[in-house]
């Protein structure tokens, strides 16, 4: 308490935006890390739907042939899955050979906020500026809201950056996400060779207790006279 008591104001609402931020961070990081785990719980069961009618068949029965046929369907399926963020990265691409051949600017700055990039239709602070850092217990820190550095307006010359960005940003986050869900599916291929073609008594649990001896129970029903 003696502590807090010294601290003076600008200390104390430092300490409170520190503490908010960090909250946001662990808030932020949580809901990425389940929907992480959402994808992958869901392409781990699509990977034993997508074997399912092979082995209720009985087409496939060894681990060696399950594996190669998974590997097969599961590539295929990422493949479907990465072509429209492909197509769409690619698009990005061609924009910007398009932008390079016109403009004779093989150098374009996709996040500058003033000529050609995508900062230029963003709200920008300038966190660069000394006087917004101050001493907190020996750190420097920010201390104050920094200046605006850029408001929102519409420049020609950025109108590559303003396809390109978006492009990237959909296209990269979608195909990472395709691969996340081929990984996933991968390692429940592995682990469902495992479970079918190697069974252990690990994975039987009783449903029923076991019956009792017979000789037991001949005897107990043609009892010696």
């Amino acid at each position: 308490m003696n502590f807090l008591i010294q601290l003076t104001e600008n200390d104390k609402r430092v300490l409170i935006s520190l503490g908010i931020l960090l909250i946001l961070i662990f808030v932020i990081v949580g809901y990425i890390g389940l929907i992480v785990e959402r994808i992958m719980k869901r392409q781990a069961k699509k990977a034993g739907t997508m074997m399912h009618d092979v082995v209720a068949a009985k087409i496939i029965t060894n681990e060696k042939d399950f594996l190669r046929y998974g590997r097969k369907k599961n590539n295929r399926l990422f493949m479907k899955q990465a072509l429209i963020p492909s197509a769409i990265l690619f698009f990005a691409l061609i924009i910007y050979i398009i932008y390079g051949a016109v403009s004779r600017n093989w150098r374009l700055n996709l996040f500058d906020h003033e000529k050609e990039g995508f900062g230029t239709i963003m709200f920008l602070w300038n966190f660069s500026d000394p006087s917004i850092y101050i001493k907190f217990f020996g750190m420097t820190i920010i201390g104050n809201w920094p200046p605006l550095m850029n408001t929102p307006h519409w420049e020609a010359t950025a109108w590559a950056s303003y396809i390109i960005v978006p492009c990237l940003f959909v296209g990269g986050i979608w195909y990472l996400v395709a691969t996340q869900a081929h990984i996933a599916r991968t390692f429940k291929l592995k682990k469902l060779s495992k479970t079918i073609f190697n069974p252990t008594l690990d994975n039987v649990v009783p449903t029923s207790p076991l019956p009792m001896n017979p000789t037991n129970n001949n005897n107990q029903n043609n009892p010696q006279l």
